[in-house]
């Protein structure tokens, strides 16, 4: 009964979470331009991955930066109390 509460716990408090920043007033394609994953440890605190879009998309113009947090992103979070919490980003150029 304990592990079917943690394992409950743990899915619980393994949430998913988008932030869309959309630059441009068109359609953005569907498919990224560039993507990766930000590792953080100890929850994060007082660390920051800086990225330029700029230099990503060269000459064309940025049309959309987004970061999230995945169901297994936060469930390697949960799973290690956020000692290791990674997040993805992509960035969409027009």
């Amino acid at each position: 009964m304990k592990s079917l509460s943690l394992a409950l716990l743990l899915v619980v408090l393994c949430s998913c979470s988008t932030q869309n920043l959309k630059i441009t007033k068109g359609d953005v394609r569907t498919v990224p331009t560039y993507e990766g994953t930000s590792h953080f440890i100890f929850w994060g605190i007082g660390q920051e991955k800086l990225i330029n879009p700029h230099e990503v998309c060269g000459d064309k113009a940025v049309a959309q930066v987004a970061t999230r947090t995945s169901f297994l992103n936060g469930l390697l979070g949960g799973l290690t109390w956020g000692i290791y919490s990674p997040r993805d980003y992509v960035i969409y150029c027009e």
